[in-house]
């Protein structure tokens, strides 16, 4: 039975809860759909119709990747690739994927590790960032995943709305900073030494 929770987002409610490794075994979507794995309960989610949302994340990737390469911090990942932040004691998720994420290189026998399992990498990420789609668009919602990321350990998040423009940053051991133009991007602890301007996550084909 499909549950449609929101016009962008339909909750699959199984005979049973799946555990993430009956997840990670389901076939790829038919229609391209993205999933998730919260409580047990598969989430889907269908491709996103905006091309400015993918732009953010290129943008960022044209100025991240390079950095992080140069200075051998670690890997940068994207939407394809899920995170396992199950936390002790479970099996039902969550099993996520963010739109991009930094696991730091001292992490890299864990994700060695995981790959050699064919299995998801059983961590949070360093940084989670999450473009706000249709799917998401409210302000509970995107603290919601903030909160999942940061409850599962990860560092830093950072949630970028393309309209109007700001990024939400949730660090692990603070409260959240809204940031717009003309402020820079920090990569504080997380990723020392990275900054680029918030402007530049906003520049796009069509203007």
């Amino acid at each position: 039975m499909a549950i449609q929770t929101k016009p962008y987002t339909i909750t699959i409610e199984p005979g049973r809860l799946l555990t993430v490794d009956e997840f990670a075994a389901l076939p790829p979507d038919p229609d391209g759909w993205r999933s998730e794995l919260i409580e047990g309960r598969v989430i889907r989610m269908p491709p996103v119709i905006d091309p400015h949302h993918d732009e953010i994340i290129a943008n960022l990737v044209a100025a991240l990747l390079p950095f992080v390469r140069a200075h051998r911090l670690g890997r940068i990942t994207l939407q394809q690739v899920g995170y396992n932040i199950t936390p002790a004691g479970s099996n039902k998720g969550p099993a996520v994927a963010p739109d991009l994420a930094f696991v730091s290189q001292g992490r890299g026998p864990l994700v060695r590790e995981a790959r050699a399992r064919k299995q998801y990498m059983h961590l949070a990420p360093d940084l989670a960032v999450e473009v706000v789609s249709p799917s998401q668009a409210t302000e509970a919602e995107m603290e919601g995943r903030a909160q999942r990321w940061l409850q599962g350990g990860t560092r830093l998040v950072w949630n970028i709305w393309p309209d109007p423009e700001r990024v939400d940053i949730w660090p692990a051991d603070g409260e959240r900073q809204t940031l717009k133009a003309p402020a820079l991007l920090d990569g504080q602890e997380v990723i020392p030494g990275f900054s680029m301007p918030i402007a530049d996550l906003f520049i796009y084909a069509d203007e």
